[in-house]
């Protein structure tokens, strides 16, 4: 089967040994290593005549878990494998150098076993650690957001309720119509940025999840008439309608599911051109999956803007998006499965279409 590739088994075993990527060790039961490859070498940072013979708990290359803690003895990569006769799979510790800065490698492990006795021990090691520092940046990130979720949800909130009480006071003390007005203007003020925290503590929750959301039966149409209800309420100059029935059926989703829809149809009139602005939702089902339809006459959305409305592919909330409530709305869809996206009205204006799953 190898016969085009030159020399004997060994020799083709020998090649590969000591052109693999990973490094690669054999020890003895008793912890000596007899061979090493060069990529060994590089990272155990020590030539091979220098490393072979050496023992596996030698202070060159010392052993922590990845966050410098000591191991037990009964910890070691090397003593787990060996007295347990099993192998070991991409585990990553912090190993010290004797001449160079400490890495990260993940290592795996199998011992050679002939008639129950552990022979030799080989052990597959690499660099990884550009990975860590990724994860211990994005570990720092969440906490950094956590911190900022803590502040939306209470510090900012809490001024805003302060905030409203003076609005309101003042308004109930004024006679003069413009002084009303800049009262009406500054509630108005008030409620968009209430609406903003909201959905910026919603996206932190969102991001800062470290599993995916387990996905529940959920049904649609309650949940799409209470908020078709709720933004008529708080905007009655507009004209919120729909078009047909909501089908009566349930879709793979979480409690969430309310806030896309309220951003969505937020969206549609807090960006519109006209004081009256008219938006028509419709809904229906095709191919194992329910389609909603929010569709407004303001606009419209330029072709070169549209695959980047929900800031896809750029960095959360510095995207080009026209705000944090439809980097959630992409965020929460594409946690339920989902997809978004946004088309054309006619005669003007936009259709932001989602697509969600039917529940089995």
């Amino acid at each position: 089967m190898h016969s085009d590739l030159p020399g004997s088994n060994s020799q083709l075993l020998d090649r590969i040994f000591e052109t693999s990527p990973t490094g690669i060790v054999v020890l003895t039961p008793e912890g000596s290593i007899t061979r090493c490859n060069d990529r060994a070498e590089q990272l155990l940072d020590m030539a091979e005549s220098d490393i072979e013979g050496k023992q596996y708990e030698e202070p060159e290359w010392t052993f922590t878990d990845p966050t410098g803690k000591s191991l037990a003895e009964s910890e070691h990569p090397f003593v787990r494998v060996r007295d347990s006769m099993a192998p070991i799979f991409g585990q990553e510790y912090r190993m010290e150098r004797p001449h160079a800065e400490p890495i990260h490698v993940s290592i795996s492990g199998a011992p050679i076993v002939e008639e129950g006795t552990v022979e030799r021990l080989v052990f597959a090691f690499e660099d990884v650690s550009d990975r860590h520092e990724r994860e211990q940046e994005l570990e720092d990130m969440t906490r950094q957001l956590e911190v900022l979720n803590r502040v939306v949800r209470h510090d900012i909130r809490n001024e805003m309720v302060v905030i409203l009480g003076y609005v309101e006071t003042a308004a109930d003390e004024v006679s003069d119509p413009d002084v009303s007005d800049y009262l009406d203007r500054a509630h108005q003020a008030w409620e968009h940025v209430v609406s903003i925290t909201k959905a910026a503590k919603e996206l932190m929750n969102v991001v800062t999840r470290s599993e995916p959301p387990e996905l529940a039966a959920i049904s649609v149409k309650p949940i799409l008439e209470e908020e078709l209800a709720m933004v008529r309420e708080a905007n009655p100059d507009a004209t919120v309608q729909i078009d047909g029935s909501v089908p009566d059926v349930e879709v793979g989703a979480t409690e969430l599911l309310e806030s896309v829809f309220r951003n969505l149809l937020t969206n549609a009139i807090v960006h519109h051109d006209r004081a009256d602005p008219t938006v028509t939702v419709s809904a229906s089902e095709s191919d194992g999956h329910l389609h909603v339809s929010i569709a407004d006459d303001g606009p419209g959305i330029p072709d070169d803007q549209k695959w980047k409305i929900f800031g896809k592919g750029q960095s959360g909330l510095e995207s080009e998006g026209t705000g944090i409530g439809l980097h959630l709305v992409e965020n929460l869809i594409a946690q339920f499965e989902g997809d978004v996206w946004v088309e054309d009205n006619e005669p003007r204006g936009s259709v932001f279409v989602v697509a969600l799953a039917l529940a089995e």
